[in-house]
């Protein structure tokens, strides 16, 4: 198999479509799967080893390596349960941290591909199970943890926890005779969760990214965002910033931050419509852009002449508009632009705002 992944490779990288490779060199269609799987991978994963097996869909759904082994911290025990092992990205990180793990995927593909790809790594520590998690729960006496990730429809309109499998409540009821520690991810995008638990809401390079649920004694308080980088977290305490018309300065939210609508705590912070402003220049680790204010303009004229003045050539519309429309509507602006500079546009109100990003050095 590693010799006709290893032919498909070299045809991916001229060019070739996988689904002609197969027929071409009379290798399974499996081979140019995982091939075509590896390559993408080596572009979205810094560390990860190269040469482990997934489908490009594995890839797609799998959990990124920095969350794995943020989430890998946090859960660090004993023994653990993990179910919904997939092709084993979170199990290997779980077995840096923990004694043993019991990995329970009912996919026979992704299992048989965990297995492979914790013995690529040499990591011995992880019982790996195939079947119903509901149903081969008699396969294991304790544990200090249960971990679950979830399954849901790629296509799904709207994000519930009903719509979700394995059944979460079957699992709290079932598995939490094991241990009342249980850990659930489930789509970040669900908007009640109904549950005596902590919402975890976790961010990689500052984009939403995981949603984790924790109960018993892993719930530390009711909502929390963190940056997966650092393990930094925000807890929601029920503060509110004031409202400001824009200042000096704008800033983003961290994407965790932001979807937990938790306030960052800052001295001279303010809430600016869905953004943050303030008089004098901030750092936060919770920003995850930072701008200064050139203009406050109104009319297409004065927003042209705030543009030119700025040494603007290239102009990024942060602003509510179709997709449809966006590029037609960003040309409109950078018709008569000839400078080298990158100004972004915020709308506030009646009023523009021509803006600078701030590029904060390490």
């Amino acid at each position: 198999m590693e010799k006709a992944i290893a032919k498909a490779e070299v045809l991916l990288k001229q060019g070739i479509p996988k689904e002609k490779i197969a027929a071409a060199l009379n290798i399974p269609e499996e081979a140019c799967e995982i091939a075509a799987a590896r390559l993408r991978n080596e572009k979205i994963q810094k560390t990860s080893h190269k040469n482990l097996y997934m489908a490009l869909n594995d890839l797609r759904f799998a959990t990124n390596e920095t969350a794995a082994n943020y989430r890998a911290k946090r859960l660090k025990c004993d023994t653990i349960i993990e179910i919904g092992s997939g092709i084993g990205l979170q199990s290997i990180a779980l077995a840096k941290t923990c004694k043993k793990v019991y990995a329970i995927e009912i996919d026979k593909r992704k299992h048989e591909y965990a297995v492979k790809n914790a013995n690529l790594l040499g990591i011995n520590n992880i019982e790996f199970i195939h079947g119903d998690a509901l149903k081969v729960i008699n396969q294991i006496k304790k544990a200090d943890i249960v971990f679950c990730e979830t399954e849901r429809e790629a296509e799904e309109k709207e994000r519930s926890i009903k719509s979700i499998k394995p059944d979460i409540m079957k699992v709290i009821k079932e598995y939490g005779k094991i241990s009342k520690d249980i850990c659930i991810e489930v789509p970040p995008q669900i908007q009640e969760v109904q549950l005596d638990c902590e919402r975890e809401y976790l961010s990689v390079n500052h984009e939403l990214n995981r949603l984790n649920l924790y109960f018993g004694k892993l719930k530390k308080c009711e909502i929390s965002a963190v940056i997966a980088e650092t393990g930094e977290r925000l807890e929601n305490e029920g503060k509110k910033l004031k409202e400001s018309k824009p200042l000096s300065y704008l800033y983003e939210s961290d994407g965790a931050v932001k979807k937990a609508g938790i306030e960052i705590p800052l001295k001279g912070l303010f809430n600016c419509n869905e953004y943050l402003t303030s008089e004098k220049k901030l750092s936060s680790v919770f920003f995850k852009a930072v701008f200064e204010i050139k203009a406050k303009c109104k009319g297409i004229r004065n927003i042209f002449s705030a543009l030119k003045k700025a040494g603007c050539g290239k102009v990024i519309l942060r602003i509510k508009i179709s997709p449809e429309k966006y590029w037609e509507e960003r040309k409109k602006y950078e018709s008569e632009l000839e400078g080298k500079e990158t100004c972004h546009l915020f709308s506030s109100k009646d009023e523009m705002l021509v803006c600078k990003k701030i590029e904060e050095k390490d």
